[in-house]
């Protein structure tokens, strides 16, 4: 398990508070079906936490791509039924099995590439809370099984802290300026014992995150091992998203903002309620489209009058099967879309 997961909570109404990034089940959840591509870096060191920090990274050399791919659990090869978890995100070809709520983000396993080797968690690691923003915190502990061939052979368990320990701009290979980022730290302490063998493991990590953009922009980790009777040895991975494009101006922030377009909870079972407030009255379209562009269901076509407006939808009352689907809204001159997923 030394391929290290470089992606993290964090769909979709972009938020922010004061010029800061607020990360939300909205903006940053796991949805399947979609892909993060991102660059392999050298490490550098994360540089200080607190108020209005400039974090400047124009300097990482790039090494080669990689994809991060989040798809659905029944896509994994025998992968126990009674295990949980509704999105699988794909590194290097590891799997880490996850549970998505409008609340958090729990791992709740791990398949190796080659599928021999698994982690099932008996207590979750918690990757994510929703809403989180700058001096947010939490911490917890874990603990599960290590498999292989479905074999037990040792177990794993450990304790981890997450905090918003920064915010400010960030500066990528290129020039490339983001401001309001949030700089979340991780720090995870974990005790593995396999086949009568103890090691420790320190993994700190560090993820910047935008308003707009669901994957972190850039992640920074360094694990430590040290064995029961051996010196340590420390292992680092960095890599950033060469994709990020540029943060809406001011007037689409605006435009999309003061519609308030949410969708709760996301992932749901049975409805989404779907909201937005209409500053003025106005023609809306509201829709639903399969992730193929087809479209699912049409929710509002005409005017409606100022004020908030919430709808429902269920996949399954029109017939559809659970899955991804995209919510767009047109209201006026102004368009915006959403990702749900709809899980039974």
């Amino acid at each position: 398990m030394k391929k290290l997961l470089l992606l993290s909570p964090q769909l979709v109404l972009t938020l922010s508070l004061f010029g800061q990034t607020i990360i939300t089940s909205q903006n940053h959840g796991f949805i399947p079906n979609d892909n993060n591509p991102m660059l392999l870096t050298s490490y550098v060191e994360p540089g200080p936490a607190g108020k209005n920090v400039v974090w400047n990274f124009s300097m990482l050399e790039t090494s080669e791509n990689f994809q991060g791919s989040l798809k659905e659990v029944y896509t994994l090869k025998d992968y126990p039924s009674n295990q949980g978890g509704n999105v699988v995100l794909e590194e290097f070809g590891n799997r880490f099995i996850f549970n998505m709520t409008a609340n958090s983000l729990e791992q709740l396993g791990f398949q190796s590439s080659t599928g021999s080797t698994e982690i099932t968690y008996s207590k979750p690691f918690v990757k994510m809370r929703y809403p989180f923003g700058f001096n947010s915190s939490f911490s917890g502990d874990f603990k599960g099984d290590y498999l292989v061939n479905k074999v037990p052979v040792g177990t794993i368990s450990g304790t981890y802290r997450v905090e918003g320990d920064g915010y400010g701009k960030l500066i990528l290979p290129g020039g490339r300026e983001l401001s309001g980022v949030l700089r979340v730290k991780e720090v995870k302490l974990t005790t593995q014992t396999i086949n009568n063998s103890l090691i420790n493991i320190e993994d700190v990590t560090y993820r910047w995150y935008v308003a707009n953009h669901r994957f972190p922009v850039l992640s920074l980790i360094k694990s430590t091992y040290t064995p029961a009777n051996g010196k340590p040895s420390t292992q680092t991975k960095a890599a950033f998203n060469g994709n990020v494009v540029s943060q809406p101006s001011d007037v689409d922030k605006v435009s999309d903002n003061l519609l308030r377009f949410t969708t709760f909870p996301n992932p749901y079972k049975g409805k989404v309620a779907i909201t937005y407030t209409l500053p003025e009255s106005c023609k809306v379209n509201l829709a639903v489209y399969d992730i193929t562009g087809k479209l699912v269901s049409v929710l509002v076509n005409g005017i409606e009058d100022a004020g908030q407006k919430t709808h429902y939808f269920s996949a399954a009352e029109v017939g559809m099967p659970a899955a991804t689907y995209i919510v767009k809204l047109t209201a006026g001159k102004v368009e915006a879309t959403r990702t749900i997923l709809e899980v039974r």
